[in-house]
């Protein structure tokens, strides 16, 4: 949700990471759980839930930010080719972009952060 801007559960279940359908149902209760995502019913279809970042959720940013440095850092596949551009950008002026970033989030813009 936070860093590729998805928001359902087929969205999640066709993912790279290739989750099982019962690992993901169960971390998705966690989180809801947890209070980072809130889930409500999509208004166009009443059989599918949207998964959201509570304000819980969107205080992560920060932490996700400086895990995507770590790994940029020490990972072999460091990071994405179509995130470094961004990862630039967020390492230029890291403070600035965060608060960019959770500023549109808690606006409700659900698009790609990362």
């Amino acid at each position: 949700m936070l860093l590729d801007g998805k928001h359902s559960y087929g969205e999640f279940l066709n993912s790279a990471e290739g989750i099982a359908t019962n690992i993901l149902a169960n971390r998705l209760l966690s989180l809801e759980e947890a209070g980072v995502i809130t889930k409500r019913r999509d208004p166009t279809n009443r059989t599918k839930f949207i998964y959201s970042l509570s304000e819980k959720g969107i205080d992560l940013l920060p932490v996700f930010i400086e895990i995507i440095f770590w790994s940029e850092k020490y990972a072999p596949s460091g990071v994405p080719e179509d995130r470094k551009q961004l990862v630039a950008l967020a390492k230029k002026d890291r403070d600035a972009f965060i608060k960019d970033a959770q500023q549109r989030l808690q606006g409700g813009d659900s698009s790609r952060i990362l």
